[in-house]
C-alpha cells in the first residue's frame, strides 16, 4: 500500500485549486479523491501530491505550510492579473491560461533574481514615449526608429530577437502537448506590462508568419503600460483597433505596400504580397483593409476563402501520421528565449546553480538536452 504524507493543510489544497480557477470536478480528473482529501478524510499519496503540485503549479512542499506562501498567491505575486481587461474574462478563467501566466511570471523573477545574484543589471526597456492619443502610423516610426529598422524584412525569428534586445521577455507556448500548451482558440497573445523586463506570450501554436503579427500588437500594449490577452480576430473596441494598425505598420509600412501592391484581382495576389513581407495572408488582408487598398465586400470574402483554406489545412494535419522529428533543445531555446536561457547559463556557469536544477529550471528530463 503507498505510503501517504502527514500534516496536509487541507485549506491549502483548497486555496490552490480555486486560485486558478478549478473545480473540483476537473481537479478529479487529475485526483480522483480531491474532494475528500480538501474535507481532511483522506490524506495523499506522493504521487497524488505530486500531481497536484504539477496541476496547481506550485511546489509540493506548499501543501504542508501553515498559510500558502506570498509568491505562490497568484493575487500578490502576480499584480498584472488584476489589469487584464473585463472582455477577457472568459479566457482568463480557464485555468491552463492562469498557471501559465503565473509560471512565466516566475520566470521573469527568477531571471531578476539571477541578475541581482550575478551582480548584473537586467536588459533595459526603454522604449520611446507613446502617447495613447498618437496616430498608429505616427507611433510604427516611432518604434521603427527604436528597433533601428530598415527596409529589411525578417521573419518572426528575428523580430522576436529584436524585442528581446531592447529587454522584452518573449515565451512561446508549447507547440506540442504539456504544461505549456495552450489552445490557440483560447489567445494568441497575451502582455504583462513591467516598466523592467516586461513579458509578451505568443501562442506558438500558431503559424510563424501570424505570430509577427501578434508579436508587434502585444508591443502596442506594451507602448501603452496595459496588460491584455488578445486574439485579435475581431477587435471592436479602439485600444485593439490602434494595436492592430501599429502591428500592420511596422510590419508592412504604407510606401513599401503601395509599391508592392499592383492591382488586387484575386486571394492569390494577396498572398503574393504577404510573402514578400514575410506575413501571414490574414495579416496582410487586414493590412490593405486598414489601408482602404481593398473595400469591405472584397476584404469579407478573401477572409471567409482564407478560413476556409485553414479549416482545410487542419483537417489534414489531423488526418495526418507522424512529422518532423522533435528537436527538443532548439524547442526550449526558442520557447524560453535569449534572455531567460542566457541567465540560466550564465548562473550555471557562474556556480550560482548546479547542473541538476539547471535542468528543472527548462524542465528537461534527458539531460543530454541541457
Amino acid at each position: 500500500m503507498a505510503g501517504r504524507v502527514e500534516n496536509i493543510n487541507k485549506d491549502i489544497l483548497r486555496q490552490c485549486r480555486e486560485q486558478i480557477g478549478l473545480s473540483l470536478s476537473e481537479a478529479a480528473k487529475k485526483v480522483v479523491k480531491i474532494a475528500v482529501m480538501e474535507q481532511g478524510d483522506q490524506k495523499p499519496t506522493f504521487k497524488q501530491l505530486d500531481a497536484l503540485a504539477e496541476l496547481y503549479k506550485v511546489p509540493r512542499w506548499v501543501f504542508i505550510s501553515d498559510h500558502l506562501p506570498e509568491q505562490y498567491r497568484f493575487d500578490k505575486a502576480i499584480p498584472a492579473f488584476r489589469r487584464l481587461t473585463d472582455s477577457n474574462a472568459d479566457v482568463f478563467s480557464d485555468y491552463k491560461v492562469r498557471s501559465l501566466t503565473a509560471k512565466v511570471e516566475r520566470f521573469r523573477n527568477m531571471i531578476m533574481e539571477l541578475h541581482e545574484d550575478m551582480g548584473e543589471a537586467v536588459p533595459a526597456f526603454n522604449p520611446p514615449d507613446v502617447n495613447k492619443s498618437a496616430k498608429p502610423d505616427d507611433a510604427a516610426r516611432q518604434v521603427r526608429d527604436w528597433l533601428k529598422l530598415s527596409n529589411q524584412r525578417r521573419d518572426f525569428a528575428g523580430w522576436k530577437e529584436r524585442l528581446e534586445n531592447k529587454g522584452i521577455f518573449v515565451f512561446m507556448t508549447g507547440k506540442y502537448k504539456g504544461w505549456s500548451h495552450i489552445d490557440k482558440t483560447l489567445f494568441r497573445g497575451l502582455t504583462i506590462y513591467h516598466s523592467k523586463l516586461p513579458i509578451i506570450i505568443i501562442n506558438d501554436s500558431d503559424a510563424k508568419k501570424a505570430q509577427s503579427f501578434t508579436l508587434f500588437h502585444e508591443l502596442g500594449h506594451l507602448l501603452r503600460k496595459e496588460s491584455t490577452i488578445d486574439d485579435w480576430e475581431e477587435h471592436p473596441n479602439s485600444v485593439e483597433t490602434w494595436c492592430d494598425e501599429l502591428a500592420g505598420n511596422v510590419l508592412m509600412p504604407a510606401e513599401q505596400v503601395l509599391s508592392a501592391v499592383d492591382g488586387i484581382d484575386d486571394l492569390d495576389a494577396v498572398k503574393r504580397i504577404a510573402l514578400s513581407f514575410q506575413v501571414s495572408p490574414y495579416a496582410c488582408l487586414v493590412r490593405l483593409r486598414q489601408m482602404r487598398i481593398v473595400d469591405w465586400n472584397i476584404y469579407k470574402n478573401f477572409e471567409a476563402k482564407l478560413k476556409d483554406e485553414y479549416r482545410i489545412q487542419q483537417k489534414k494535419l489531423k488526418e495526418s501520421s507522424g512529422g518532423p522529428s522533435r528537436n527538443r533543445p532548439s524547442e526550449i531555446l526558442n520557447q524560453y528565449g535569449r534572455i531567460y536561457t542566457t541567465a540560466v547559463f550564465q548562473a550555471y556557469h557562474n556556480q550560482e546553480i548546479g547542473f541538476h536544477k539547471l535542468c528543472r529550471l527548462f524542465d528537461l528530463k534527458n539531460p543530454s538536452h541541457a
